[in-house]
């Protein structure tokens, strides 16, 4: 790859996240309108959708990052390219993160960019790793049932949550990974200019946004659904 091949895939997956986050838009009036219904069988179906959604918008989102101009080198997206490709998507945040951090200076305590990859990491395996794995049963066809890897028997963590899984959920990774791609735009882009002001700044966020999340309930979101006059058409 070259720096022109570099831009030529940010420019196309800039492309394929705005089609996304249209699709994105979409699904979420589709299950709030079934919901307003009291059709629990449309909006089940279509947070499943949604839930395949959120996971193509993050595998999108996370090839536009690391091909952020004069952000990585060439050879360090090839290197967090080739993870991925070898290990899966964790690994590939991993390198990520760790190459990332490479260019963030120091401060006077020694465990600051420690702490900071520690932090970053719980909040990708929470919210971008385990909801892959969820992606993957509805991708295989296991919407109600998850197996197990070899197919030979349910799998006893997956199906709970393939039966738990509704919109607030999916609205909540949604919104956790956006605070957390800008994080690590941040990181790429100015590592050691604004990273360490505006790092603070959008972790606050996240934590501010994920204390008011669990709050959050479908009976809730049903309520004020209900209250809310219907969208008006056009002739």
């Amino acid at each position: 790859m070259d720096e022109a091949a570099r831009l030529a895939v940010f420019r196309a997956q800039v492309e394929n996240v705005r089609e996304l986050t249209t699709a994105k838009r979409h699904l979420n009036r589709a299950v709030n309108l079934a919901l307003r219904k009291a059709d629990s069988a449309s909006a089940r179906i279509h947070t499943k959708v949604l839930t395949l959604i959120f996971c193509a918008w993050v595998e999108a989102t996370f090839s536009k990052l690391i091909h952020t101009p004069y952000g990585f080198s060439l050879d360090e997206i090839g290197q967090i390219k080739e993870v991925t490709n070898k290990f899966g998507i964790e690994a590939g945040w991993s390198k990520c993160l760790e190459l990332g951090l490479r260019h963030v200076s120091g401060s006077s305590k020694s465990n600051y960019v420690p702490n900071i990859k520690q932090k970053l990491t719980r909040i990708i395996k929470a919210y971008v790793v385990d909801p892959s794995l969820i992606r993957n049963k509805i991708a295989h066809g296991q919407w109600v049932v998850a197996l197990n890897r070899e197919n030979d028997a349910q799998n006893a963590d997956l199906t709970p949550a393939l039966d738990s899984l509704d919109v607030i959920t999916v609205t909540i990774w949604f919104g956790v990974y956006e605070y957390l791609a800008m994080i690590i735009e941040i990181l790429i882009e100015s590592p050691d200019r604004t990273f360490h002001r505006d790092y603070w700044i959008e972790i606050t966020k996240l934590e501010s946004f994920l204390e008011r999340a669990e709050h959050w309930s479908l009976a809730e979101k049903i309520t004020k659904l209900k209250k809310k006059p219907p969208r008006q058409r056009g002739p």
